[in-house]
């Protein structure tokens, strides 16, 4: 797994210049290169064609989906264009990865192979990826890049077995700029039967040996943007097993609105069943999605809802991840300065300064940043000016609207009856209520932002504590304790409740809420 965080080749299946002259399509050609790594064990292929994949309609099509993403997808760009180009220039063309259960292990891990083509610079190619060239060999006519510690040695040992489906599978995904070709090994069918000889209930039951018995191989074809399409084909020994087959897999769709969560995500099964029923054409399944059935479409439509929905918990995910970081650098601040950092500082004439925001930077490892201002000047001098922009990620809200740069969600609730009622910072030993009865930093509406250096946060209260909370989030409003715990509020959370949790001393009990 090391090797695909740090091996450039994860971006390239992502991104790829433009698209180069194509080959004459060789499903044959494709599965003996790939044949010598293809071991007993060896549960599937997949091979990416770098040249055929556009970088810009692809991350359009992703930052379209993911709208919250188009930030990184920029930045996944800036860093895979060079490399890739690169690559190309060096000869490379296609990856081949081959999954496998090899070496014991309980999921099948990677092993990428790099096809060396007529005129590809071994070194270059090496170059491209140094972090993981260290475990790179050229094995034949290949450079291989071994799935963890030792398996180089193995894959040179490896006695290829014949495996005369890969061909066909490949031909069955066509010529497309990825193939995931999915071949069960001999002692796959036995290991099913014995173990799980009947399917779950959840999945109607019935002898499993409709799966082991009926699928010989599986292969897809996807064309990725600007052109979408994906092809399904499943191969069964004959008609008869693969009509088992269909009718079982018809079942299974058939029993899924029984669960709660399939129903969350698909708000019109009856329309997502005839989308996915396959077709059968002699011995063969087929699936198809592409614009002329307009499939892609209709399940993207048919998944909107649950889409909008993972987003948004995706989105409160990383605003909890924000608070915690932000929460960690308060107690490193505390650690090195045997206090909290106050709301603001303030100059000789008692002018606030700069937000305990910039005095924190240093322990979210912004030091860098931290050492640009000027901290005997306001937020708004000429110099300290410049440097609004910067501001680091962890203070961006992702599920704020705001397109004005340099502003920010999370601000302390300041004055009488918070952690923060004046110009000094306070020691947890003040917070007599207790670190994890008491909150120390909110993520507020869009109307309370605030730049970000600006001594500025969220005036507290009493009679209206919920003022300024719960316009980001449809339910509620996120809070960090001074435990360093993140917690959810609900928007209904009795106003007394949440006064009593801001309040670091009042001695008061905290009702369930």
């Amino acid at each position: 797994m090391r090797t695909l965080k740090t091996c450039v080749l994860v971006l390239l299946v992502l991104a790829a210049a433009a698209a180069a002259a194509q080959e004459k399509f060789d499903p044959t050609a494709r599965a003996k290169t790939i044949a010598p790594f293809v071991d007993q064990q060896a549960v599937g292929v997949l091979r990416v064609d770098l040249t055929r994949v556009a970088l810009e309609p692809l991350l359009a099509k992703l930052g379209e989906l993911i709208p919250e993403s188009r930030e990184n997808l920029a930045e996944a760009r800036l860093k895979a264009g060079p490399a890739l180009a690169a690559f190309m220039k060096a000869g490379g063309k296609d990856v081949y990865y081959v999954l496998t259960f090899a070496g014991g292990r309980g999921i099948p891990l990677p092993v990428v192979v790099v096809p060396l083509h007529g005129g590809a610079d071994e070194k270059r190619l090496l170059a491209v990826i140094p972090e993981a060239s260290g475990g790179a060999e050229r094995i034949g006519d290949a450079l291989v890049f071994p799935g963890g510690p030792g398996e180089i040695d193995r894959i040179r040992r490896i006695q290829p077995e014949p495996r005369p489906e890969l061909a066909a599978a490949f031909e069955a995904a066509g010529d497309t700029a990825a193939q995931l070709v999915l071949i069960p090994p001999a002692y796959s069918r036995r290991v099913i039967e014995e173990t799980m000889p009947q399917f779950p209930e959840a999945l109607g039951g019935g002898p499993t040996t409709v799966l082991t018995r009926g699928l010989s191989w599986a292969a897809v074809g996807i064309d990725l943007p600007p052109n979408v399409a994906l092809r399904l084909v499943v191969k069964s020994p004959d008609p008869q097993a693969a009509q088992a087959l269909r009718a079982k897999w018809i079942e299974a769709l058939g029993l899924l609105p029984k669960h709660v969560k399939v129903r969350q995500w698909v708000k019109d099964f009856d329309q997502f069943t005839v989308v996915m029923t396959p077709a059968q054409e002699g011995d063969r399944l087929l699936l198809r999605f592409d614009p002329e059935n307009r499939a892609i479409e209709r399940l993207l439509e048919l998944a909107l809802p649950a889409l909008d929905q993972a987003r948004a918990m995706a989105r409160r995910s990383q605003s909890t991840k924000n608070l915690m970081q932000i929460m960690l650098a308060m107690h490193n601040f505390y650690d090195t300065h045997k206090s909290l950092p106050a709301a603001a500082t303030y100059g000789a004439e008692g002018k606030p300064l700069l937000s305990w925001r910039v005095h924190v930077l240093p322990f979210i490892e912004q030091r860098q940043l931290y050492d640009q201002f000027k901290l005997n000047e306001p937020w708004d001098s000429p110099h300290n000016r410049t440097l609004i922009d910067k501001m680091p990620p962890v203070y961006r809200s992702p599920v704020s609207r705001l397109r004005e740069k340099g502003k920010t969600n999370y601000v302390l609730p300041v004055g009488p009856g918070t952690s923060f009622p004046g110009r000094e910072g306070l020691r947890f030993q003040d917070i007599r209520d207790g670190t994890s009865n008491t909150i120390g930093v909110l993520e507020a509406d869009d109307a309370q932002a605030v730049i970000w250096t600006r001594p500025d946060d969220l005036p507290f209260d009493p009679k209206q504590p919920l003022k300024g909370l719960g316009g980001l989030h449809p339910e509620g409003f996120s809070a960090a304790y001074w435990d360093g715990s993140v917690h959810f509020f609900p928007i209904e959370i009795p106003p007394e409740t949440l006064r009593r949790l801001i309040n670091p001393s009042d001695g008061q009990m905290i009702p369930s809420f």
